[in-house]
């Protein structure tokens, strides 16, 4: 067994201190040396023997990392020259270094764009640095399925890769295949810790606690994780001992092994990424649906994990989470029953309780279908509206038209205008913002500037920047001033996404606005 062990922790005196590059996310585990090595190009052959001219051959420049993606561009809608003549390292802060907020519509372009398959940027190399910012954006979004996804499409094989895709699998409790590409394949270095952890993880606790052991003796592990993964082999010896503190940052791997054993979690919010494990049914009741609002929140988790949680139990409590689940579990029941006015009651309820929490368009996507069944003559005429409003927020355009009736109001014609159900009022919209959709997604010139530069990125092929830009000015999401709006959905309509810009418009203009 000594000897097994003395195999195990073979090479990481020399490679335990090897540098580690610093990652955009400060969470990612250590799980493999980073200092491997690029093998040069293999180089050109010449023919043999004689011939009647030089032959050289070349060999063909692999594809390019960066160029993966989960979305083909008949899928995403975006064009496989996404990002014209930019260079890799003016994508990659593009993609960094935008702020990720606004409406839902809006945040959910920006994860398309971060999934398409498009033709690398100049400049990309093996350093893949478009993808690597990309999954950084997936994972900071708690995106993880995904990540995984673009990691496998791409293969894991390179250091940086692996990591992230190390950290997925622990995430999501399914490390085992990663566990199994660090024993197979040598090139992939692991750290002691990723060590130890897919030792136990693979039942050979023994040979865990070896390799923990030698490793500490070397000196290849910081005495605080050495006694986090002594903690997690074997929980019992340490029940009297006093909590170890929680690592600054923590990792997904520090954050593992502590859920392990039951160790309490740092205060304030974990990263989005860490929640996934909340969303089970054993989870309990609240902190399945903090987990739940967040993520939808962030556009990682859809409809169906909200109310998922919010129907996991009986409210226990007023006030809050409790409130919006008891109106959920309300709303439930009054459709289930199918009488209009406890509809039309427990809807408003619902509508308030949640938009209170900026969860609108959750509500309308999950109800969206069962409100498109209901006859609207048979509802109150004061719960028209707001079924109006649902229904378009819920992408049922054409039951909102029928709901609305055939002499809608101006502003409610307005907004099944920028739907694209119906024609705009013959006057100006008495709401700037209103006034300013329906001009954004008019088939018009550049009003100002502004457009004229969006205009001029997509007709250079330079689409990806401006869609990103134009996503940007609308970050504020129910905040974002009119002209904002305009030039925004004036580019992405440039930019053939008039579908994602009505989403945005709408969202702007039906979902609460800040307090």
């Amino acid at each position: 067994m000594r000897r097994a062990g003395l195999a195990l922790v073979a090479g990481l005196v020399a490679t335990g201190a090897a540098a580690q590059p610093r990652s955009a996310i400060p969470w990612l585990s250590d799980s493999v040396v980073l200092s491997i090595p690029t093998l040069p190009p293999p180089r050109p052959r010449t023919a043999d023997g004689p011939t009647t001219g030089a032959i050289t051959v070349t060999p063909l420049d692999p594809v390019s990392r960066d160029a993966v993606g989960l979305l083909k561009p008949d899928v995403s809608g975006l064009p496989r020259r996404l990002w014209g003549d930019a260079t890799a390292d003016e994508v990659r802060a593009l993609v960094l270094e935008h702020p990720v907020a606004g409406s839902p519509a809006a945040r959910a372009l920006f994860r398309r764009v971060l999934l398409a398959e498009a033709d690398p940027p100049a400049g990309s190399g093996p350093g893949s640095v478009v993808l690597l910012a990309r999954l950084d954006r997936l994972l900071e979004l708690g995106a993880l399925d995904e990540a995984e996804g673009v990691i496998l499409a791409a293969g894991p094989e390179t250091p940086e890769l692996f990591r992230r895709w190390f950290d997925v699998g622990l995430l999501t409790q399914r490390a085992q295949p990663q566990c199994e590409a660090l024993r197979r394949n040598p090139a992939l270095s692991p750290t002691l810790p990723a060590r130890v952890f897919c030792l136990a993880r693979g039942g050979d606790w023994n040979a865990a606690e070896i390799t923990l052991t030698l490793g500490q003796g070397v000196g290849s592990i910081s005495p605080e994780q050495e006694a986090l993964l002594a903690r997690f082999l074997d929980p019992a010896l340490f029940e009297e001992d006093p909590e170890p503190p929680i690592p600054r940052p923590l990792t997904a791997l520090d954050f593992t092994l502590r859920e392990a054993v039951g160790l309490p979690r740092p205060p304030g919010q974990l990263p989005l990424a860490f929640l996934w494990s909340d969303l089970t049914e054993h989870t309990p009741m609240r902190m399945r649906i903090e987990a739940a609002e967040r993520l939808t929140l962030a556009g990682s988790a859809g409809a169906d994990a909200l109310l998922g949680a919010y129907r996991s139990g009986t409210p226990a409590a007023s006030g809050g989470i409790w409130d919006r689940a008891a109106a959920t579990q309300a709303l439930d029941a009054a459709l289930a029953a199918g009488e209009p006015a406890g509809i039309a009651a427990a809807l408003a309820a619902a509508d308030a309780a949640l938009s209170q929490r900026g969860l609108r368009a959750a509500l309308a996507a999950a109800y969206a279908p069962a409100l498109a069944a209901i006859d609207p003559a048979q509802l109150p005429a004061e719960a028209r509206g707001e079924v109006v409003e649902l229904l378009l927020l819920g992408g049922e355009s054409g039951a909102a038209s029928r709901a609305a009736g055939p002499t809608p109001d101006a502003r409610i014609a307005a907004l099944l205008a920028v739907a694209g159900v119906g024609a705009a009022p013959s006057g100006p919209p008495a709401d700037p913002r209103l006034a300013a959709a329906l001009s954004g997604l008019a088939d018009r010139e550049p009003a100002d500037e502004r457009e004229k530069r969006l205009g001029a990125e997509v007709a250079a092929g330079r689409a990806g920047f401006a869609i990103v830009e134009a996503l940007a000015l609308v970050a504020p999401g129910p905040g974002v001033d009119p002209a904002s709006l305009e030039a925004a959905l004036f580019a992405l309509r440039t930019a053939g996404q008039t579908d994602a810009a009505r989403a945005i418009a709408l969202q702007a203009l039906l979902l609460p606005g800040p307090a």
